[in-house]
């Protein structure tokens, strides 16, 4: 493994631990550049040598260094898959502006599930500056043809909306927020009309097999309300790198 290699998979590292900052500061409010990191049960500072990327999390084998409560899990697998999603974006585009593109989408993906996992909320704070940056990105380095991005975003949010609406009418209560149709909206720019609808079908294919293995393994019915942040944000970040052979494999599974 060459250098750069590693500095591209340290990178990903820390930029994971600032994303999972991100996740737990930003629904509080509360600044995610200033202010030292706390334990969420005791309130005790967390020292730089215990806030290492995955590394602190093995050598304080998952425990508080002060009062020894469990350190969640969330913490090192956000890590660890932001660094993978980092080192396979490098692969797949290099050192690249469009590299810079997707890797904002996707770090921004991850924030946005997360936090619509644990508060059912897609925050428009994080939305517009995504879908900002993108645009400036995106007619700076002429990533996606304008028109063709402006057409998935249309596309991504009217068909999300056509959904919510259907889905209210036939179960007599919101069956999505206005959140997944805006982040349908901001999704379909980066990817284009010509994808975001198969990235879509794929987010909700993973929900799918989320309540199914519910129902499966724990024996109980599915929650009444199912975020759809976190399946979309997966849906769109799996088509980004392997929907060229999904789509191979549903056409030659067709024949």
């Amino acid at each position: 493994m060459k250098t750069i290699d590693i500095l591209v998979i340290l990178f990903g590292l820390a930029t994971g631990s600032f994303l999972n900052v991100c996740a737990a500061r930003l629904p509080l409010k509360r600044s995610v550049l200033w202010g030292r990191s706390q334990c969420p049960v005791c309130g005790h500072q967390i020292s730089w040598y215990d806030n290492i990327p995955l590394l602190s999390f093995v050598l304080l084998k998952g425990k508080c260094r002060y009062c020894k409560a469990k350190i969640s899990l969330q913490y090192p697998l956000i890590e660890a898959f932001s660094a993978l999603v980092t080192y396979a974006l490098y692969l797949k585009f290099g050192l690249s502006i469009t590299a810079v593109f997707y890797g904002i989408f996707i770090y921004f993906l991850i924030v946005i599930g997360l936090i619509d996992f644990k508060t059912k909320l897609i925050l428009n704070r994080l939305l517009i500056p995504l879908f900002t940056a993108g645009v400036l990105l995106n007619f700076f380095g002429e990533i996606i043809p304008f028109k063709d991005a402006l057409s998935g975003a249309f596309l991504g949010g009217g068909i999300m909306w056509m959904a919510a609406i259907l889905g209210a009418k036939i179960f007599k209560k919101e069956a999505m927020g206005m959140g997944d149709v805006k982040l349908a909206f901001v999704a379909g720019f980066f990817l284009g009309w010509q994808h975001i609808l198969l990235a879509l079908y794929l987010g909700f294919v993973i929900a799918l097999l989320f309540i199914l293995a519910i129902w499966l393994f724990k024996k109980k019915e599915a929650p009444s309300l199912i975020p759809m942040g976190p399946f979309l944000a997966l849906g769109f970040i799996v088509y980004l790198f392997y929907g060229k052979l999904l789509i191979q494999w549903y056409l030659s599974w067709l024949s």
